[in-house]
């Protein structure tokens, strides 16, 4: 009796060990899973701004729903760090606290909102890569005085 009720005892300190370890592995995905969520959208996001700046209005009559859409890009990109998770989450809250109020700021000559802007999307980069996602981030043209 006595080597049953250790075997039972044994046998329940296993579940318990098994049922601890898939309970923190799922708790581990999920956050992972919401950033790599959360990363591969900023990615997008960030690249369809950055599309839209490159682009430009294309034309004076244009420039009204260029302004629109600049502003519904950087409407979404607000909106991801409360999606997010620690490193990742931090990083995104950065970013979007640095915006202008003006999208024109970021593209204007020797802009250090667009200098905080590429900086900024790179410390998300480099927040999601040491969270598990790998993105890739266009390029903001900046221009300069000079070079």
């Amino acid at each position: 009796m006595h080597s049953k009720a250790r075997f039972t005892v044994v046998a329940a300190g296993a579940v318990l060990a098994l049922g601890l370890a898939v309970g923190c592995s799922s708790d581990e995905s999920a956050a992972s899973g919401q950033n790599t969520d959360v990363c591969n959208t900023f990615a997008a996001d960030h690249n369809a701004f950055v599309g839209l700046v490159k682009a430009g209005p294309g034309s004076a009559e244009n420039i009204d729903k260029w302004t629109a859409d600049k502003q519904a890009a950087v409407d979404k990109l607000n909106t991801l760090p409360s999606t997010a998770s620690g490193d990742v989450a931090s990083s995104l809250t950065t970013f979007v606290d640095a915006l202008p109020a003006d999208t024109l700021e970021l593209s204007s000559t020797d802009s250090e909102s667009g200098k905080a802007f590429v900086d900024n999307a790179g410390a998300v980069k480099s927040a999601c890569e040491a969270d598990g996602t790998s993105i890739t981030l266009d390029e903001l043209p900046l221009t300069t005085f000079g070079n």
